[in-house]
């Protein structure tokens, strides 16, 4: 069987995420004197320049991985609604509206509406897990937020190999590297599964 050629917008991806990884590690590679920490003790928590980047540069590449997910949904619903009347069509984009607002919403439109499974990625566990790193880095300045603490999400999170102290999550150089090439297996998965739903399409 011929490989297709990948979606553009998939390429794209892949090399926002290289960018994303590589920026960073450039940035902190260069002999500078280290940024500043403030230890105070209050409720936002301390600040280290090296740990906030790597948070900042770990949200990014999952970042690209949602925008990327919300796109190609978009793409798909499209296709399905190809010549269809008006009043399926904004049915349909209400669907698609709604896809995009949390990561149980994406995955319930890829599956039910276009027979793509992401949980049977095989690495999606890891990835559930660094999207729950995200979520304490945008929403709790690196800090798991209420809701993953009763969630119990540290012990998600440690399964791939990131640790959190003290109710913070820290990211080493070595998770970013594991996070970009998670990303970008992810990626080419979804693109495998968009082309098995639309093999004469190209983005």
């Amino acid at each position: 069987m011929i490989r297709q050629v990948r979606l553009e917008i998939t390429e794209a991806a892949v090399s926002q995420l290289h960018v994303t990884y590589l920026d960073h590690t450039d940035s902190t590679s260069t002999a500078r004197p280290r940024g500043r920490v403030l230890t105070n003790s209050t409720a936002l928590g301390a600040y280290d320049s090296g740990s906030v980047k790597r948070q900042g540069c770990f949200l990014r590449m999952i970042s690209i991985v949602e925008a990327y997910v919300d796109i190609v949904t978009s793409g798909l619903f499209r296709n399905r609604t190809y010549g269809a009347d008006e009043l399926v069509r904004r049915l349909v984009k209400n669907a698609e509206l709604r896809a995009s607002t949390t990561w149980q919403e994406r995955k319930a439109a890829l599956n039910d509406y276009h027979q793509i499974r992401v949980s049977e990625f095989a690495q999606w566990s890891a990835l559930d897990a660094g999207i729950e790193v995200r979520n304490a880095i945008a929403h709790g300045l690196g800090y798991l937020t209420p809701r993953q603490r009763e969630s119990r999400a540290a012990a998600k999170i440690s399964q791939i190999g990131i640790q959190v102290s003290n109710g913070n999550v820290v990211v080493s150089d070595e998770n970013l590297r594991r996070c970009r090439d998670l990303c970008i297996e992810f990626i080419r998965y979804l693109d495998d599964r968009y082309q098995e739903q639309t093999p004469s399409h190209r983005n």
